[in-house]
This record gives C-alpha cells, sequence and structure tokens, in this order.
C-alpha cells in the first residue's frame, strides 16, 4: 500500500477508539497485529482497555489487528499446542465464534454472507445454550457471530490439558450440527481454542474498512445500507457488485494462455542444504486456493507455530504466495510438512530425489518481458532461538533484497552458497 494509505490507517487508529468492552476480562485475551511493514506483534504485556493497548502497540501500528477468542489465566508467551516442555496453559473461556465468508468480495456475495449469518443466529440461540455477545462486519468478505458459552461445567476441570480438549470437541461437535444445518461457516474457527479475530474498531489492512459491531437487526435491513453505516478510511476499495470469475490454470498452462512465445524462462532454487546429507530448507509455493490475503497469511503463520520453526519470508506474484523458511530441517520432517500441507507431489519429489525446486523468479519469455514476478511482502517470526539455519538459504534471501544481519551469530549448516539453475520450458 502507499504512504497515503498507511498515513489514514495511523490516523484512524489516534482518533478512534478500539472496542474492548466486550470482553469480561481484555487482560486474560492475547492481543496480535501485523504492521504495516507486514511484520506479526503479540503483545508482550496484558491488554486492560484501549489506552494499554496503544501502548502496547506503540509506533508499530497496525494494518490487521486481532485478538484471541480464548481467555487465558496468563495469555502472555503462550505456550504452542506441541510445546511438551512448558506448564501447560489454563484456559478461562472460550467464545463461540461463528466465521460466515462468501469470498470473493463482492455486494452479492456480501448479502449471501449476510443471510446466511442471520439464519445461523437464529438456529443457535433456537437450539444452543449460548448468550449472544454480538455480530461484527469483518470489514472484508463476511460477518463474525459471537456467543458466550453458559455451560460453565467443563471450565473447571482440574487438568488444564483435559479441559482444553473437552472445550475443543464440545466445538467440534457444534460445528458438525451447523454444518449439518447446511450452515456455510468456516470449518477452521468454531473449534480452534487458540484462534484469533479481528478485534472491533480495527481496519481490515486489505480493503479499508472497521471492523465494526452490529446488532441482529442490522441484519435486517438491506446491504448497501448496512454499508453505510460501516466507517472506513478515505482510500477504501469500492466493493463490486458482482465478483469478476477468474479461472485459475496450472502453472504451464497459463504461461501459454498469457503469453504466445515459443519458450518461456525461470530461475528455481533447490531446497537442499548444499555440503549436508540429509538437511532441507522448506520453501514452495501456495496453492491458488489460499488466496494472497490474510486468510493466507494466517495459514502461513500457523504452520510456523504448529511446526515451531524459525520465520518464515513471504513474496508474492499478485496469485500466489511464495514461502521460503531458511532453517535446516530433516528431509523426514519437510517431507511430513508439506504432505499435511496437502503438498503430495512436492512431499514425494523430496522422498524420491532428495530435493526439489522451486521457482524464485519471475517468468521471461522469448520478448525479455517479465511476467509474474514475486515481490516480497513480510517475514513472519516466531523468535525460535535454537534454530539451526541454512547459509545456502540466507544466501538466497540476501540476493532477493532481504537484509539477514541479525542471524549473523546463529547455528548455521551446510554451503554459502545455493543450488540456482535457469529453467527453460517450450
Amino acid at each position: 500500500m502507499d504512504s497515503t494509505w498507511n498515513e489514514q490507517i495511523i490516523a484512524h487508529y489516534k482518533s478512534n477508539k478500539l472496542h474492548l468492552d466486550w470482553l469480561s476480562k481484555p487482560s486474560q485475551h492475547q492481543f496480535r497485529w501485523r504492521t504495516l511493514e507486514g511484520r506479526w506483534v503479540t503483545s508482550k504485556r496484558r491488554i486492560r482497555n484501549h489506552e494499554t493497548l496503544l501502548k502496547a502497540i506503540g509506533r508499530n501500528f497496525p494494518s490487521d489487528l486481532y485478538v484471541s477468542t480464548s481467555s487465558w489465566l496468563n495469555p502472555i508467551d503462550l505456550p504452542r499446542l506441541r510445546d511438551t516442555e512448558a506448564s501447560y496453559p489454563i484456559l478461562i473461556d472460550h467464545l463461540i465464534v461463528f466465521d460466515i465468508d462468501v469470498a470473493p468480495l463482492s455486494l452479492k456475495n456480501l448479502e449471501r454472507a449476510k443471510n446466511v449469518a442471520k439464519g445461523l443466529h437464529t438456529y443457535v440461540m433456537e437450539n444452543e445454550s449460548v448468550e449472544f455477545v454480538h455480530a461484527t462486519f469483518s470489514g472484508s468478505k463476511g460477518f463474525h457471530l459471537i456467543y458466550k458459552d453458559t455451560d460453565r461445567e467443563k471450565f473447571g476441570i482440574p487438568d488444564p490439558k483435559k479441559r482444553e480438549e473437552t472445550v475443543r470437541q464440545e466445538r467440534k461437535d457444534l460445528l458438525s450440527r451447523v454444518l449439518e444445518q447446511g450452515f456455510e461457516v468456516d470449518e477452521r474457527i468454531t473449534a480452534d481454542t487458540r484462534r484469533i479475530i479481528r478485534l472491533p474498531g480495527s481496519i481490515h489492512g486489505k480493503t479499508g474498512f472497521q471492523c465494526t459491531s452490529i446488532d441482529t437487526n442490522q441484519l435486517e435491513i438491506p446491504l448497501t445500507q448496512l454499508l453505510e453505516q460501516i466507517p472506513r478510511i478515505d482510500q477504501a476499495v469500492i466493493i463490486p457488485k458482482k465478483a469478476k470469475v477468474i479461472v485459475k490454470t496450472p502453472f504451464k498452462e497459463k504461461i501459454e494462455d498469457v503469453v504466445d512465445y515459443e519458450h518461456s524462462y525461470l530461475i528455481e532454487v533447490s531446497n537442499h542444504l548444499p555440503g549436508t546429507k540429509d538437511r532441507s530448507a522448506l520453501l514452495f509455493w501456495t496453492p491458488y486456493s489460499w488466496g494472497t490475503d490474510t486468510d493466507c497469511f494466517e495459514r502461513l503463520n500457523t504452520l510456523i507455530e504448529m511446526e515451531n520453526l524459525s520465520f518464515g519470508a513471504i513474496f508474492s506474484d499478485g496469485e500466489r504466495i511464495l514461502f521460503i523458511c531458511p532453517e535446516s530441517i530433516t528431509r523426514a520432517k519437510v517431507a511430513k510438512i508439506l504432505t499435511n500441507l496437502g503438498m503430495d507431489k512436492l512431499s514425494e519429489n523430496l522422498k524420491q530425489r532428495d530435493h526439489y525446486w522451486v521457482r524464485i523468479s519471475g517468468i521471461m519469455d522469448d520478448g525479455g518481458i517479465w511476467h509474474n514476478e514475486p515481490k516480497f511482502i513480510s517475514i513472519i517470526n516466531n523468535n525460535n532461538l535454537k534454530s539451526i539455519y541454512s547459509k545456502a538459504h540466507l544466501t538466497l534471501l540476501t540476493k532477493l533484497g532481504i537484509p539477514i544481519d541479525s542471524f549473523q551469530n546463529e547455528k548455521l549448516a551446510g554451503k554459502s552458497e545455493p543450488s540456482i539453475r535457469m529453467v527453460v520450458r517450450d
């Protein structure tokens, strides 16, 4: 985004109050945000109100601002699910959240999402033991419905791990009932006790609309009238009436459709660490279905947290995301991660050939014109101080224009130069 866009977002946070009064105890929730520079930050202090949140943000104004759906006895430095060394965190409460998104963004799809939210709310209030908190317009493709769980028995289970597992299972059962009724909701949100959602009062970094609390009466009014009540920055996007249909085609077919030349040229890098036997870096292009917006970044952020990776550099060619984690990882672990992500072909290539190649450039045609050039977006940092990095893939990041001075004193593996090749395709 340009400087004017960022200035308008900063002005919004300086002149508007963020909405925390709907949380019973904000200090028990975790707050996270993505800065205007693309870096993810987790608050290192307890947030009690608007003023303490602004102090935590400081000068790192958010492009997108989130709060956890769970409340914890200690939300600071919350250990990951797979962290077996830290004491298990004590879950105090977990909001029931339904995320209704209909992509891509358009007035027609938003109308559809509004109708789903309206029908789902009626169903939930008639069939579940919950207390309605509020709905929110997310600022983009849909709505959130948020409820308090009136059944408190499970939150008294003495074993904190069993308590969280019980809550998660109950949420899965609830999600199943909702899906069986035909309601279109995001299946990743409701049952995830470690999930974050947009904070009301914050600006959606892609659209410029404010994530805004609404009541159920507002779901009854025409969508255009509802949107008139939603604050936004001056440069907010104009939502089209209908979404433009984009047909995604496989990589090779895509180039042939766009460029009428005999050959195309691109640069690829191997994920193998030169000078090692069994070490790999984790590099891949995300599937087209992941998109290139916040949902994709959340998936990658979750990947880094779940696998306890060091950090990941993110590039975009406008249609997909190139993810590069320059950590020294065993080949077997990389193959398993790729399989879990649904990238079976890449995983099989790694198992059979001990490495695989990934495009790191745009695609040049016979006329010397480049297409689909990846541009640096941000770094997702996990601050894993125990990591061993690939010399070659840190060098790769410097070649791609990313400074890595902060990693000079870390443990390094393999040779300095990555394995790079030029590929010619007919």
